[in-house]
């Protein structure tokens, strides 16, 4: 095999390799957080709420994670719905007053 065609073989394996190298590094990015998000309380203490209102980019996306506590002082998650921003989430931890909510926070991420 004389230089010339080994130098083709070579670049023609070479570029794919790159395409596929900065293609990795692309879904690798993690979302961008958002901004001007707030929590709160309702339902005589029973739903965790979180709002952002601005930041991240058009497939960021926000969830309430509430954590909980029962009558008995055993704490459980609980995980609201997922949404684009701006959005609300909400996690209800108990429709007839047996648990309220101990903490609020939120997951982040990317859905294209």
């Amino acid at each position: 095999m004389n230089r010339q065609k080994i130098a083709s073989v070579i670049a023609a394996c070479t570029i794919p390799v790159a395409v596929l190298a900065a293609a990795g590094s692309a879904a690798a990015t993690p979302p961008a957080p958002p901004r001007d998000c707030a929590t709160w309380i309702s339902g005589p203490g029973q739903t965790g709420n979180v709002t952002c209102t601005t930041g991240g980019s058009a497939t960021t996306q926000i969830r309430a994670v509430v954590t909980c506590v029962n009558n008995a002082g055993n704490h459980f998650t609980v995980y609201g719905e997922w949404t684009y921003l701006p959005g609300a989430s909400s996690g209800t931890c108990s429709l007839n007053g047996t648990a309220g909510v101990a903490d609020i926070t939120y997951s982040i991420r990317n859905r294209g």
